[in-house]
C-alpha cells in the first residue's frame, strides 16, 4: 500500500512539474500567434491615407469609441465603405447584437454602400489593402477589384 502511495506521489509531481514547464512558455506562443501578432502591432488608425478616405476614417473613429470593439479598419472607394473591426473577447457572447447594432450606426452615419464584417479574415484582408493603398500607388479601379473580392468573401462567410 505504501509503495502505491509513492508512486502515485511521484506522478502527481511529474504532472505538476510538465504543467509548470508547459505554463511558461505561454507568452511565446501568444506572441507567435497570428491573430495576436496582427491585432497587437497595429499603430495606424486604420483607415487608408488617401485624401478621399475621410469616411473610412470617420467610421474607425466611430467604432473605436465602442467599448465592446477593440480594433477597426476602413477602406472607403466608388461609394462604397468596407468595414472591419474586431469584438473584445469577453463581448462575443452579444455578437449578433453588436453587429446588428453597428451595421445599423453605420447605415444610418454614411449614405455609401456599407460592407461590415467582424470576421478575422475579412479584417486581415482589409487591413492589406489599406497598407497596400499606402505604400503603393494604386488606381481606384485596383482598390474596387480587391474590394469586390473581400466583400463576396465576407457574404460567403456569413
Amino acid at each position: 500500500m505504501n509503495r502505491k502511495v509513492n508512486v502515485m506521489r511521484q506522478l502527481l509531481v511529474m504532472i505538476l512539474f510538465f504543467f509548470i514547464i508547459s505554463c511558461a512558455h505561454e507568452p511565446k506562443e501568444q506572441k507567435q500567434s497570428l491573430q495576436n501578432e496582427n491585432i497587437t502591432n497595429v499603430s495606424h488608425d486604420g483607415s487608408a491615407n488617401r485624401s478621399d478616405q475621410r469616411h473610412a476614417k470617420k467610421a474607425v473613429d466611430m467604432l473605436k469609441a465602442r467599448r465592446d470593439v477593440k480594433d477597426a479598419v476602413a477602406v472607403e472607394a466608388n461609394g462604397r465603405l468596407l468595414v472591419a473591426y474586431q469584438v473584445k473577447h469577453m463581448q462575443r457572447f452579444r455578437m449578433k447584437a453588436i453587429e446588428k447594432n453597428i451595421e445599423r450606426t453605420l447605415n444610418d452615419a454614411f449614405d455609401k454602400q456599407v460592407i461590415a464584417s467582424h470576421d478575422l479574415k475579412i479584417f486581415w484582408k482589409t487591413k492589406a489593402l489599406k497598407e497596400k493603398m499606402e505604400t503603393k500607388r494604386m488606381s481606384e479601379k485596383e482598390i474596387e477589384k480587391e474590394m469586390t473580392v473581400i466583400q463576396k468573401l465576407s457574404e460567403e462567410q456569413t
